[in-house]
């Protein structure tokens, strides 16, 4: 297997984050929508009793994939309080030699 360099983040919601996050969901799912939709984010979802969200992210570096998030609205309005980056080994088709 060949792994790409890919970064798990955990973006730790506000305690008020239900209500704060009303006005920028839509801007919010819209950032996460081009970031699937061009392959940066292999997932991306948030924790069922919504304390964080989760994605696995496809980025050069730490710093990279953290600057992804950074420009989410979520972050930039405090619905997140905290991001944590980890490097991951996320096996993909592609990282398995399938297509």
């Amino acid at each position: 297997m060949i792994f790409e360099p890919t970064f798990l983040v955990t973006a730790t919601f506000a305690a008020d984050a239900v209500h704060r996050r009303e006005p920028h969901r839509t801007a919010h799912l819209a950032h996460v929508r081009g970031l699937l939709a061009d392959g940066t984010a292999l997932l991306a979802g948030a924790r069922a009793d919504l304390s964080a969200s989760v994605l696995v992210l496809r980025a050069p570096d730490a710093a990279a994939a953290r600057a992804l998030v950074e420009h989410d609205p979520y972050w930039r309005h405090r619905v997140w309080t905290a991001l944590d980056v980890v490097d991951y080994l996320a096996a993909t088709p592609q990282s398995l030699g399938r297509s």
